[in-house]
């Protein structure tokens, strides 16, 4: 039977979700797993969480958990790779030191400065990863999910002879989201991406040999889909292709929006700073999933994206399958170099994974590519040659920071990264021609960093509202495609009183269970979790109620994020209804509303449909 080691296993939702996924497979219902991750306590609450996602699909694997990397590697057969070295407070440097510069970011973890200090930390893990893998199990596969994708798989590539591919899921995500759009299903439409990690595009979407991208280019046209995507359709609209990661992402690695100030922010709603929060959110789950450890509720389990699972399986049956893997080009996209990392179709079965030829790709996309290829490839060689000045090169030519900043200010944000990163980092020899900036830099007190940010943070939510009352959660079909507007038992009456106050004292009936209205108050971040209030539950609707007073009537900004689909009832009247599939971020959404003098009735309605749920909801503050 096989062995799969996770390496990092503290990412306690990943590590959950591929072993779920793994166990799925009736040929791996008895599989060896060994989780390794240095933090001790989030090593036992991913191991029990797998515990009980093998009980939930009545798998009976074999489960162990250590400290020690190469007591988890011996005997595997799959390694699985998790690692982000440095935490969160690292990560707090990657986008504080450049604020200083002037540089912000949405996530830094692919290009840019963050991606490549990222990259970095992430060098002396990986290559003894690899090492040990070479002596302990030199036949494993490694499957690496860890970012920043290209230049962690340039370390393994450059560094080692370990069979190894990068996996990501936005490839298959994006795909069924443009379906959605389109309102056409996934399975039934050919498709065919190429790039590089976070930069691929979709040549071809096509049904029945008909060329989908004019209904694309179409759906662009409502009001709500462009707005579910702004600068991914921005770009779509000059380059012709659809890029595969986020909005948010693809926001940090080109020169047209960031860099061109607030306005431009605004006006194509970039969440700068969107990766801090999402740790932030991160910790507070991490809290959630601890204690319900220690329950008898048991975790449904639902086969993610993810396609380390079906490698798996196909290179142990030999059932052939195509994925989307990161692996060196060597002439798959003909006008790339031959060392970078592509992502493009990639054959697996019992022999292996293999590349697939896709040729060449439009010139533009070539373009928008090839500043971050240059990247990667001036990264690995200052991390295997330890040139410093391949680190201010990397950074020098990241379309972001070259739009921002001057030469010797890159120079100068490099060594302060450095300097801060310090034993993290592979050994950085001072050039003998290329100038530093001649400064020198003490070390960060991560501490500091994070008492500022965590200040800074609650300042900002200020304005989110605490208080409310829950009920729920309702079922609902699963194929709903508007889920809602299904109506539950809450709604079936005359829910609604006069200017929208809800009886927060009358109870419900569904499938012979009473609900009934419960007190509730969200976190430092506003936001309301309803995996913690209302359970760990899938499709399903649930409502919270809460009451705003104002001074005067006035005309404001209602700002709300949600996880999933949320709609929002004001003093009655429907005024926003966005169904999605996102994580929770504070305002996601922004809706102007009029407040009256006193007390106005707020009504939230939030969908479920994988995974946790929740909402937050805010009202900027008057100006008098």
């Amino acid at each position: 039977m096989i062995k799969v080691a996770m390496i990092g296993a503290g990412s306690v939702v990943f590590s959950r979700n591929l072993t779920g996924d793994i166990l799925s497979f009736p040929e791996f219902r008895n599989a060896s797993f060994s989780y390794m991750d240095i933090d001790r306590d989030r090593l036992e609450v991913g191991a029990a969480l797998c515990r009980k996602i093998s009980k939930s699909i009545e798998a009976k694997p074999k489960i162990d958990y250590t400290t020690n990397r190469r007591k988890a590697l011996e005997g595997a057969d799959f390694v699985i790779n998790m690692v982000q070295i440095g935490g969160f407070n690292s990560t707090l440097v990657d986008f504080e030191i450049p604020r200083k510069y002037g540089l912000n970011f949405t996530i830094a973890d692919t290009t840019g400065p963050g991606g490549l200090f990222r990259a970095l930390r992430t060098y002396p893990m990986l290559t003894g990863l690899c090492r040990d893998m070479m002596e302990v199990c030199p036949r494993a596969t490694l499957l690496n999910y860890s970012n920043p994708m290209s230049m962690n798989m340039q370390t393994i590539y450059r560094t080692s002879n370990i069979h190894a591919v990068g996996l990501c899921h936005s490839v298959q995500g994006t795909f069924d989201q443009l379906m959605g759009y389109i309102g056409e299903k996934p399975e039934e439409v050919a498709f065919l991406c190429a790039g590089i990690n976070h930069m691929a595009f979709y040549l071809k979407l096509e049904k029945d040999g008909v060329d989908l991208y004019p209904r694309l280019f179409a759906a662009m046209q409502r009001p709500e889909v462009y707005a579910s995507n702004k600068v991914r359709f921005e770009m779509m609209k000059v380059l012709g292709h659809f890029v595969t990661e986020s909005s948010e992402h693809n926001a940090e690695y080109n020169p047209y929006f960031i860099p061109r100030g607030p306005d431009a922010i605004k006006k194509y709603d970039v969440p700068i700073d969107e990766y801090l929060r999402r740790c932030d959110g991160i910790v507070d789950e991490f809290a959630r999933l601890k204690a319900m450890t220690k329950t008898n509720v048991p975790m449904q389990h639902h086969r993610s994206h993810e396609y380390g699972s079906a490698i798996i399986h196909s290179i142990v049956t030999g059932r052939p399958r195509v994925v989307y893997g990161n692996m060196p080009n060597r002439g798959a996209i003909s006008n790339l170099p031959a060392t970078a990392i592509a992502e493009v179709p990639t054959l697996v079965d019992r022999s292996g994974l293999q590349i697939t030829t896709v040729g060449d790709l439009p010139p533009q996309l070539i373009a928008y590519m090839q500043p971050h290829v240059s990247q990667h490839e001036l990264f690995i060689r200052a991390a295997m040659e330890g040139k410093r000045e391949h680190v201010y090169q990397a950074a020098m030519f990241d379309p972001l920071t070259a739009a921002t900043l001057s030469l010797d200010r890159i120079v100068e944000l490099c060594d302060e990264m450095i300097a801060a990163h310090g034993n993290l980092l592979p050994k950085l020899n001072h050039p003998k021609l290329i100038a530093t900036s001649g400064r020198t830099f003490g070390a960060v007190n991560a501490r500091d960093l994070r008492r500022s940010w965590d200040a800074v943070h609650r300042r900002q939510h200020e304005t989110a509202i605490q208080n409310w009352h829950l009920i729920g959660p309702f079922k609902i079909p699963e194929q709903s495609t508007r889920p809602l507007r299904v109506k539950t038992p809450v709604e079936s009456k005359a829910w609604l009183g006069q200017d929208g106050k809800v009886a927060i004292k009358e109870s419900f009936r569904a499938a012979d269970v009473i609900f009934k209205w419960k007190k509730s108050t969200a976190d430092h971040r506003g936001f309301v979790n309803l995996s913690s209030e209302l359970g760990a539950v899938e499709s399903v609707i649930g409502y919270g109620y809460t009451t705003y007073s104002s001074v005067h009537p006035r005309d404001t900004q209602l700002r709300c994020g949600s996880d999933d689909g949320i709609a929002i009832w004001l003093n009655g009247k429907l005024i926003h209804e966005n169904n999605v599939n996102r994580e929770f971020s504070p305002d996601q959404d922004v809706v102007p509303i009029h407040l009256n003098a006193g007390e106005n009735h707020i009504v939230v309605k939030i969908h479920n449909n994988r995974a946790g749920w929740g909402f937050g909801v805010s009202i900027d503050k008057p100006n008098f």
